[in-house]
């Protein structure tokens, strides 16, 4: 019991840094890298606000704000977009490993660089109907608050570009990946390097 204790409690301090796969970037790199998480983590939140706002002032004070819906549903395509970069950036868009699993190494990558580059030909194919739709737009403004309805989508193409961009920083990495890592994505936290991780440091410790 005591020894199971002390390897919980070696363990845990791992979980205080994040294990990433390849070198270790700079800080200013990785903020980069997830300002999108970021910034879709502060949409989530403000919601959340507006959300809460809006059920306190109609159930204590019989009150409603008509502008939180509005700006909600806003953030609301702002955040998902948003998401659909992050998700990009650690391989958790939605995909079908099925097949991926069963074919061959050189197979595998091919499958996921075609992959990628549909996925960057129909972020491309979404972007023009999108300025299409921006430029009709001209200057009409949101029923409530007045927000200029240009303004709202052109961050849609923005993402999408961003987006692409990250598709090809993959498929970079996918042609120089080897066959343990490829097409792998990059959890939050990996449990099984903090526990290499910690075996080395129990081992040098002995030692």
């Amino acid at each position: 019991m005591a020894g199971g204790c002390g390897y919980v409690s070696g363990f845990l301090p791992l979980f205080k840094k994040r294990v990433d796969y390849g070198k270790e970037k700079p800080e200013w790199k990785k903020f980069f890298i997830n300002l999108d998480q970021y910034i879709s983590a502060a949409i989530f939140i403000v919601i959340m606000a507006l959300l809460f706002l809006q059920v306190v002032s109609r159930y204590l004070f019989h009150h409603s704000f008509t502008w939180t819906e509005e700006l909600s549903v806003l953030l609301f395509v702002w955040m998902t977009y948003m998401g659909v970069s992050s998700a990009v950036t650690y391989r958790k868009n939605l995909r079908i490993d099925a097949l991926l699993d069963v074919v061959p190494f050189r197979v595998k990558k091919a499958l996921l660089i075609i992959s990628d580059l549909i996925f960057i030909a129909f972020n491309i194919y979404l972007i023009f109907p999108f300025l299409r739709l921006i430029e009709s737009i001209g200057t009409s403004r949101t029923a409530i608050l007045g927000i200029p309805k240009a303004i709202t989508y052109w961050l849609i193409p923005f993402i999408l570009v961003i987006t692409s961009i990250k598709l090809l920083i993959d498929i970079h990495k996918l042609v120089h990946e080897d066959e343990k890592r490829l097409g792998t994505s990059r959890p939050s936290i990996d449990l099984e390097a903090m526990e290499r991780e910690y075996m080395e440091r129990k081992t040098k410790k002995e030692a």
